[in-house]
């Protein structure tokens, strides 16, 4: 029990191959997801446009001052266990802001503070905070390298 922290990167595959020659062309890879996972007769011929696959990228537990950030700056300050949209610029930002209380811990409070709630850990800024901010970090260096540009991130407790 506790605060669980998840960011992924969405990749959707359209069932039509837009390649410029003809749009009403399967999409290979489409059709290849479909047969492996045994949907093709959940399918048919109904109209579905595409499928989407996640990819996880990042997992916290109780990384509180991170939750709260993605709260804030991507879900409007609603914390209801919701996904929440995350684009490039966000990572970015957030990448900023912990490499900024890294170099100077005494930001903390101020750039990135703790946030208190139904076992969301320590709102200590101890060498634990720290050690998350880090994670954090090559969290968002890997999901910037790769070639996702939709993430989402999602809490749970």
């Amino acid at each position: 029990m506790g605060l669980d922290m998840y960011l992924r990167a969405t990749e959707y595959v359209s069932r039509y191959d837009y390649d410029g020659n003809n749009p009403d062309d399967n999409n290979p890879l489409f059709n290849e997801l479909v047969e492996k996972f045994g949907v093709a007769d959940a399918i048919g011929d109904t109209p579905f446009g595409g499928i989407s696959i996640d990819f996880p990228m990042g997992y916290w537990r109780k990384v509180n001052s991170v939750h709260n950030w993605f709260v804030e700056i991507c879900g409007g300050g609603v914390d209801e266990c919701q996904p929440m949209y995350v684009n490039t610029q966000h990572l970015e930002e957030l990448r900023e802001i912990c490499n900024q209380v890294l170099a100077d811990h005494s930001l903390a409070s101020e750039l990135l503070p703790t946030s208190a709630g139904f076992f969301f850990g320590s709102t200590d800024f101890d060498e634990y905070y720290f050690k998350d901010l880090e994670y954090t970090v090559k969290v968002i260096d890997r999901c910037l390298k790769s070639k996702f540009d939709y993430f989402e991130y999602q809490a749970s407790w």
